[in-house]
């Protein structure tokens, strides 16, 4: 990762931060819960990887320079990894720009601590790299089994 994408990061990073301190008390905020920034990293010129709040983990993506021209707020992007394509919202992160994300969990409540939500949210952001892996041979159909084939038994 390259120094303007390690100051996206931090920069998003707070964006959310900021975000928490005003949602303390709600009752979808999970206080045992940080945000954190989790495997990120640099995927054909975006970067890419999950973010951890205490009310939400997405998958998130930082637009390219080539995004900025057809990315736009309240769009969908679709975004290919080698484990498939995925529909990402578009959102604006204020001072930050466009951020395009895909829920992977909406309340966090699940987790009992931000060790077991950091790992969640590693094995998905490895997961996005990952080559779907192949389809277990198909059972042979049996044979058509006619009424006459029924009826003997066979």
């Amino acid at each position: 990762m390259n120094g303007d994408s390690a100051v996206a990061l931090a920069r998003l990073v707070d964006y959310y931060e900021r975000a928490a301190r005003n949602m303390q008390g709600l009752p979808m905020f999970h206080p045992a819960l940080e945000v954190e920034a989790v495997g990120f990293r640099e995927h054909e010129g975006r970067l890419v990887g999950v973010i951890v709040t205490p009310w939400f983990m997405n998958l998130a993506v930082l637009p390219s320079p080539a995004d900025g021209d057809t990315w736009r707020k309240g769009s969908i992007a679709r975004v290919s990894f080698p484990s498939g394509t995925y529909e990402f919202s578009i959102g604006d992160a204020g001072e930050n720009g466009l951020v395009a994300t895909c829920s992977l969990f909406s309340l966090m409540h699940d987790f009992a601590d931000h060790a077991a939500a950091r790992d969640a949210a590693l094995a998905a952001a490895e997961a996005l790299f990952e080559p779907p892996s192949p389809r277990a041979a198909e059972p042979k159909a049996s044979p058509a089994m006619s009424r006459r084939r029924f009826l003997r038994g066979g």
